[in-house]
């Protein structure tokens, strides 16, 4: 396990303008209040990243609409100055991209946008994502024509989305041909969503009985913190259920490597018996158990330490008696050429 998480989602709002049909989002934002990460909770964050070289990536958004943050240029731009050597990115709809906001990402010290649209008929945008159709394509096709203008479009700019059922197989090798056109060459396409962990109503719900690991590439790697500096488990975990401690009292470092945390980390891998309903055994990432499969079983600090001695002393005997034999042979040898 690496000492200090290589990745660092910040969730800066608990706020998102749109209700996307696949997102949780619609049905847990009266769960949380409203709320903009405090600064000085934010520069606490991120100046314990600058003391730690191996942080690769600092990911201003989590399961929120980042542009809600009225500082999140400042933000950006505070992040890289203080960890210049990690990538910082943001995820968005686009529908706040603003002339003015769009300059401000644009001049910042951002490595690249990610925009999330998920069709391009007026119809399916509204009721996919519950956005207005004209304003969002206008001011993301504007900010499209200025980033050419400012950055290397090819590497800033990346647009996602992913079936849904209001998206024809039409509209979507449409969509692709659409923004390719346009010079976006970083599409990326998935083919279906998924329940968050049973967060979507209307999608099939996963249950699993064993599990032994997550199959994401984030789960040993990335730490999640949302608004109010409480620390979730994972990007699934929309309604905070597994709380890990909260960054306004303790440190990245003393969360990342608390007896919780690892505790958590068993039940997640099947070291540890998880109950019924926990959270992972309701996610598609968990890997299930196979079946038959023996699942490690946890053993106490004591049985460990009993085990490390046993097999030093064998290795000592061992050695000794290899090299008693030895001795003894060269003796015997030498006595017998007398």
């Amino acid at each position: 396990m690496m000492k200090f998480p290589k990745y660092l989602s910040i969730q800066t709002t608990s706020l998102c303008n749109a209700s996307c049909v696949f997102c949780p989002y619609r049905e847990i934002r009266d769960l949380f209040p409203a709320k903009i990460m405090e600064e000085a909770l934010f520069r606490k964050i991120v100046d314990e990243c600058s003391l730690h070289r191996e942080v690769e990536r600092i990911i201003l958004y989590l399961n929120n609409e980042p542009l809600t943050d009225p500082r999140i240029v400042e933000r950006i731009n505070y992040a890289k100055e203080k960890v210049p050597w990690a990538g910082v990115h943001i995820l968005t709809n686009g529908s706040l991209l603003n002339d003015s906001l769009a300059e401000g990402l644009l001049s910042s010290r951002l490595d690249w946008i990610g925009i999330s649209l998920h069709g391009t008929e007026p119809e399916t945008i509204k009721e996919a994502m519950g956005l207005d159709y004209d304003l969002t394509f206008n001011r993301v096709l504007s900010f499209i024509d200025k980033a050419k203008a400012k950055r290397n479009i090819r590497d800033f700019v990346m647009l996602t989305f992913l079936r849904h059922k209001y998206l024809t197989p039409e509209e979507k090798d449409k969509s692709i041909g659409f923004w390719r056109n346009k010079g976006i060459e970083w599409v990326r396409y998935f083919d279906g969503p998924v329940s968050r962990a049973g967060n979507v109503s209307g999608l099939p719900p996963v249950r699993r009985n064993k599990i032994t690991g997550c199959a994401t590439i984030w789960a040993n790697e990335m730490m999640h913190i949302v608004e109010d500096g409480n620390v979730v488990l994972c990007c699934m975990d929309w309604r905070r259920e597994v709380i890990l401690g909260n960054l306004k009292s303790v440190s990245v470092q003393e969360i990342w490597s608390s007896k919780e945390y690892a505790l958590v980390r068993d039940k997640r891998d099947g070291r540890l018996d998880s109950g019924a309903d926990f959270i992972c055994k309701r996610c598609e990432a968990a890997i299930p158990a196979a079946a038959g499969q023996v699942k490690p079983k946890m053993r106490s600090p004591f049985l460990w330490l009993l085990l490390s001695f046993v097999c030093a002393f064998t290795i000592f005997y061992m050695t000794y008696f290899w090299a008693y034999m030895h001795l003894r042979n060269r003796i015997i040898l030498g006595g017998s050429r007398k």
